[in-house]
């Protein structure tokens, strides 16, 4: 099970840093930011076509078809990274759209769409993916303004919102989950992997959600290395968290 949840981490990680990109307009960071996070996109998407084509066999339908998905967005996410250089608008950004999609259908084609309600798997694929997306991006953007010290704070308020109404957002998925798929699972879920739940709400959700409030106070005081510090001790808690909850949701079947 490893390396399914690896292939499916890498592709979630890559999809959700690419999704949020724009919400800091690329004049308004430059070029650098968005190359930073094109490249780490790239290596992300090589890494996880690394592992199915490793896997080969051992992946089942819904793996290679998501492998395919996502080798097509590694195509279209390097075209859109070479293209920040060419400056060709048109191609940019159908590069971007195209990276988009197909790592959406990647999402879509994993393992969820052979389960009983594929709909609520898929749906909590991508919000995991937009919370771990959303974390990186704000705590790169703070180290950032080392880079670009006159750069506006508005920008690491919006990747610092996005990342706290994302991890809230996760947080009412899970109590919806159990209020949903109690009589189904969730609660034995609970007794057999109690190790592996904790960690996920501690770490993943109540930590997080904890540290948003001063994420949120030294964003809004503009002091950018106190909200690094900060936002960087919610992305690992963030990252340890939605990797439990890959792994509880591919051992049940039940969003996690």
């Amino acid at each position: 099970m490893v390396s399914q949840i690896a292939f499916l981490y890498f592709g979630s990680l890559a999809w959700g840093c690419l999704v949020l990109l724009p919400l800091v307009k690329l004049q308004e960071i430059g070029q650098g930011f968005y190359r930073f996070f094109g490249f780490l996109c790239v290596g992300l998407q090589t890494l996880g076509v690394g592992i199915a084509l490793l896997m080969g066999p051992g992946f089942d339908a819904h793996y290679q078809q998501a492998a395919w998905a996502l080798g097509i967005s590694l195509f279209f996410t390097l075209c859109f990274t070479v293209a920040l250089r060419i400056r060709v608008r048109w191609f940019l950004w159908t590069c971007f759209w195209l990276a988009l999609g197909s790592g959406l259908a990647a999402i879509a084609y994993f393992p969820w769409s052979s389960a009983s309600r594929p709909i609520f798997l898929f749906i909590h694929a991508a919000s995991s993916a937009l919370v771990l997306g959303a974390g990186i991006l704000a705590m790169m953007l703070g180290h950032w303004y080392l880079v670009t010290p006159k750069l506006s704070i508005a920008p690491l308020k919006r990747y610092s919102a996005g990342y706290i109404l994302l991890t809230a957002w996760v947080a009412l998925e899970l109590f919806l989950s159990f209020l949903t798929e109690g009589n189904n699972g969730f609660l034995g879920l609970l007794r057999q992997e109690s190790l592996f739940v904790l960690f996920r709400v501690t770490w993943g959700l109540v930590a997080p959600l904890g540290l948003s409030y001063w994420i949120w106070t030294t964003v809004k005081m503009k002091s950018t290395q106190s909200a690094t510090g900060i936002l960087y001790a919610a992305m690992v808690c963030t990252m340890i968290g939605e990797g439990m909850s890959l792994y509880l949701t591919l051992a049940t079947g039940v969003p996690f």
